[in-house]
């Protein structure tokens, strides 16, 4: 009686009404078969997903197993269960052959879901709803992952297809195997082929990464203001705190951003002299294909491979077949190499006009800034931080420059009180602008709060403030703007 009961509430709580063709219309009981089958699926059914809930998945395998086999259309829960279960065990099992068992029914599991994909998707709901790319991403990763013999070749080839598929719209996690993926399958060879997979694949990642990183700064960051009088010290500055949407971008893109990195920098993959191997004679035989040429500049720009002769030549190609940003670059990248400054302006202004793109014109800018503030050339590094934040208002490195700058400007250190005490409302303006940049570019974070922390011993002492009668949280003017004062 209880067993009716149970099966009759399984079966009202399961059904899903569909949305388009296929099974679309139908219902849990509708898709698990009739007479004894049905039986044996609502059996199962029931009992894997009791054991599942209870993270049983040695219980839960054989259960969930006849469920797959008898009803594969039941629901599209048993496949994202099946990786689960199956994912588990496989870092638990210590026999090879059980192993391979479990492993193969995994990889099979996936090429099922694909084959069957359309019907699935017909009685999806909009978040269970998935693509051929989306699961061939997941067999990607459980076979780089699980496999009890992996083989880095076949990985990649799973990574790329389902990559491939994808397009833009690629997890986290995804992508986070994949790069590792890649640079195995280079350390192991090191030829030319794998060395320029490497490249390209870091490239496609970390545009990726970067692209969501951007996106994250479009969610309005809350700050809440400092209150010197708490006797808690951690209000007494102003604090930032991130929507979620963007926590969870950073959350999940900042480390994989990071680990392409790391990986970039441990493989060597793109040192200067392999890279010039590498596109010696690419760019001579792309000589007259500028899509060829602003490809390679982009990778020797990207790989601090811009000093370099090939690059120069590449660039002088480029800039006679058509005045492009990269191409103006590249020039400017020459005159600097020979300390010709202002000529190099000239390209770098110029590489601003011809592109049409405000993110790039604002990256070109803001090189503008750091050329000129590398020559100390503080007013007009900070008017060319500026101007790159007319293009790209969330470019959080700008402000951060402008802090550097800020504090360049403030008066010589004094023992006087009150010299002291100017000195002070640089280091309290440029907190503002590092405070600003995290508002802006959550991304450049770290190094937001390193330059937070290195400007704290420019503030005036609290010491020398009691004397004066003067309190953390006043506004003050300095430099033609207010700031609040911060106190040490």
């Amino acid at each position: 009686m209880k067993k009716t009961i149970l099966s009759a509430i399984i079966l009202a709580t399961l059904a899903q009404t569909a949305s388009a063709q296929g099974y679309a219309g139908t219902q849990f009981n509708d898709r698990i078969g009739h007479g004894q089958d049905s039986i044996d699926v609502i059996s199962n059914f029931s009992l894997y997903r009791e054991a599942f809930k209870n993270q049983d998945y040695a219980e839960a395998y054989p259960m969930w197993k006849v469920v797959l086999e008898k009803a594969p259309l039941a629901q599209i829960r048993i496949y994202q269960d099946g990786a689960v279960i199956c994912e588990n065990l496989l870092l638990k099992e210590t026999d090879m052959a059980r192993k391979q068992e479990i492993f193969k029914t995994l990889m099979d599991m996936h090429d099922q879901r694909i084959a069957r994909l359309d019907d699935l998707n017909s009685f999806a709901t909009k978040l269970t709803t998935t693509t051929k790319g989306n699961i061939l991403c997941r067999k990607a990763y459980d076979y780089y992952c699980f496999a009890p013999e992996k083989n880095n070749e076949e990985a990649y080839k799973l990574f790329n297809s389902g990559i491939e598929d994808l397009g833009e719209n690629v997890d986290a996690y995804v992508l986070y195997y994949f790069i590792e993926c890649s640079y195995n399958r280079f350390a192991a060879k090191k030829d030319a082929q794998t060395r320029e997979d490497f490249i390209q694949d870091y490239m496609k990642c970390n545009d990726i990464c970067e692209r969501l990183l951007e996106e994250a700064k479009s969610y309005p960051a809350e700050v809440i203001p400092a209150n010197p009088e708490s006797e808690d010290s951690t209000e007494w500055e102003e604090r930032v705190v991130l929507a979620p949407e963007a926590e969870q971008i950073i959350a999940n893109y900042q480390p994989t951003l990071d680990k392409c990195n790391d990986l970039f920098v441990r493989s060597g993959a793109a040192d200067c002299d392999a890279l010039t191997k590498i596109y010696g004679d690419k760019v001579e035989d792309a000589k007259s294909d500028l899509t060829q040429l602003n490809t390679i500049l982009k990778i020797l720009q990207n790989f601090s491979c811009d000093k370099s002769e090939l690059y120069y030549k590449a660039a002088d190609y480029a800039y006679e077949l058509n005045k492009t940003p990269n191409a103006a670059l590249g020039k400017a990248a020459k005159l600097l190499k020979a300390n010709d400054v202002d000529g190099a302006m000239k390209y770098l202004q110029e590489a601003i006009e011809l592109e049409t793109d405000p993110a790039k014109k604002g990256k070109t800018a803001f090189t503008i800034a750091q050329v000129l503030y590398s020559q100390g050339k503080i007013s007009q590094c900070r008017q060319y931080c500026n101007t790159a934040l007319g293009f790209t208002p969330s470019l959080g490195k700008a402000y951060l420059l402008i802090a550097n700058c800020i504090v360049r400007s403030a008066p010589a250190a004094s023992q006087d009180t009150d010299a002291m005490l100017t000195r002070s409302y640089y280091y309290c303006l440029a907190t503002d602008k590092c405070m600003r940049a995290i508002s802006v570019d959550p991304s450049c974070s770290s190094q937001a709060n390193r330059q937070i922390a290195s400007y704290k011993n420019g503030y005036y002492p609290k010491s020398e403030a009691f004397f004066k009668g003067i309190k953390a949280g006043q506004s003050v003017s300095v430099m033609g703007e207010t700031t609040t004062l911060r106190l040490r």
